[in-house]
């Protein structure tokens, strides 16, 4: 599976790191499973975010999963790919038929 991420920081200076892939966000969200020093948060409708709670967290996840981080232009674009492929890719295992 390919994970997308974007490093940010929340209103409070908190390291965030968004993920997306083009399998959804139920399949982001197992893939992660529980990850040390940082906390997963998915809602319906949102793409999954991890919060780091210990320095470094965020990036030693994205090097065990293989998550490619991008830049904000190139977040950009991939999410339009994403969006505009066809919904049979994107649907979660619980939505599938």
């Amino acid at each position: 599976m390919r994970l997308y991420g974007l490093l940010g920081f929340t209103h409070g200076w908190a390291r965030v790191m968004t993920v997306m892939s083009p399998e959804g966000g139920a399949r982001v969200r197992a893939a992660l499973g529980d990850p040390d020093g940082a906390v997963v948060q998915e809602g319906e409708g949102s793409l999954v975010r991890v919060f780091e709670r210990r320095g470094g967290a965020l990036r030693r996840l994205a090097e065990r999963h293989g998550i490619e981080l991008l830049e904000r232009p190139q977040w950009e674009a991939r999410k339009r790919e994403i969006e505009a492929a066809p919904q049979t890719l994107k649907a979660s295992p619980e939505r599938e038929p």
